[in-house]
């Protein structure tokens, strides 16, 4: 329990983000592309921790990793209660980003290390329903709080999430994994690995999908005068989606072929951006959330599943790459929508990644099918 408990603490850290990147701009006095670009940075920094703390599970156990990379989120969003310019908000949000990047890997590594392929699938689903919750409840608290308090009060309040979490995380049983494998010949064999190379760069494109350019859903309809309650309240939708599809999931899993669970998520990250961009308004954006929030029950659960399969033999390293390109292709979503938010052109990003998704849906639904299991 405290595992998940973990993963939806750090989801709340990532997903208050968005909704509000309008309103501290505002309250800055800059434009809004000058705090969007945290969102860039925030995933770069994400990324580019996933290894140093894969690393350092291995040499000091994935419970006291878990401890100190969530008490330093936490100093790093009490932190960012007090910055007053757009660069101090970046970088301490990208310390942010650094400490929690040691979370999600961390959960799946000890699930791979500790179940079964088929407990796992179970596992994940579950562990989707928290990022869900986590995600439901940054975007709509984040809402709340930032137009009733300010948005300051947003993070002092992940803070002290973060610093409960701490102090719980410590009962948490050590997994019994392997602590002592050496990351050049893991990265040399992932290396060679044909199908695990595959679903890696599956993953760039579904984090841009699904993370980098939905982030500025919120931030589109506030450009059409929506407040950021409204806002943050439509993109939640999205973790409510993901709770509700992610548990009704157990119902067909190990029924229905995992490539058909691809098919359906590429359908409705077609169907989402489909929506917006034929037009940015409150029941497209509330559509394109819900949807989206199906293709990653869906999909993306499906995805990490497939991975701890596709790269057993080298699980904790292939976990950390997982998560490595997940935000790589969040940090590439971002910035092409914080390029659209300065230019005020909407329409042109979802209308190109409409287009992506047509691929994305075609190649995942193809190769999964032609995958054979291992385990």
């Amino acid at each position: 329990m405290i595992l998940i408990l973990a993963a939806f603490g750090s989801m709340v850290d990532r997903s208050v983000m968005p909704p509000l990147v309008p309103v501290i701009a505002d309250d800055m006095g800059v434009p809004v592309e000058a705090v969007g670009q945290s969102l860039t940075v925030y995933a770069v920094s994400y990324a580019a921790f996933q290894l140093f703390w894969s690393t350092l599970a291995a040499r000091h156990g994935r419970v006291r990793v878990l401890v100190v990379s969530t008490g330093l989120g936490g100093v790093a969003n009490l932190a960012t209660a007090f910055v007053q310019d757009p660069l101090t908000y970046s970088l301490v949000r990208a310390l942010a980003a650094a400490a929690f990047a040691a979370t999600i890997t961390t959960v799946l590594i000890y699930y791979g290390e500790t179940l079964t392929l088929k407990q796992r699938a179970v596992a994940t689903a579950n562990l989707a329903a928290a990022i869900s919750l986590g995600l439901a409840a940054g975007t709509l608290g984040a809402g709340a709080i930032a137009q009733w308090w300010g948005w300051r009060w947003t993070f002092v309040v992940v803070a002290v999430l973060s610093f409960a979490l701490m102090l719980g995380l410590p009962r948490l049983r050590e997994a019994a994994g392997d602590t002592t494998t050496r990351l050049g010949p893991s990265l040399r064999r992932l290396a060679v690995n044909r199908w695990a190379v595959a679903i890696l760069a599956f993953t760039v494109v579904e984090g841009a999908l699904l993370i980098g350019v939905f982030n500025y859903l919120a931030v589109a309809l506030q450009e059409t005068g929506a407040t950021v309650l409204v806002a943050g309240a439509a993109t939640a939708a999205f973790g409510a989606s993901v709770v509700v599809a992610s548990q009704l999931m157990k119902l067909i899993l190990g029924r229905w072929p995992a490539w058909v669970l691809m098919a359906l998520a590429g359908a409705a990250i077609i169907g989402a951006y489909m929506a917006v961009t034929v037009d940015i308004a409150l029941t497209t954006v509330l559509a394109a959330a819900i949807l989206l929030g199906l293709a990653w029950a869906l999909g993306h659960t499906t995805m990490q599943t497939w991975m701890t399969d596709a790269a057993a033999e080298t699980r904790a390293v292939g976990m950390s790459f997982f998560s490595i390109a997940l935000f790589v292709g969040a940090s590439i979503g971002a910035a092409a929508g914080n390029v659209a938010a300065g230019a005020h052109r909407f329409d042109v990003l979802f209308t190109l990644t409409l287009i992506v998704s047509v691929g994305y849906a075609l190649a995942t639904g193809i190769a999964r099918a032609r995958y054979v299991l291992r385990e």
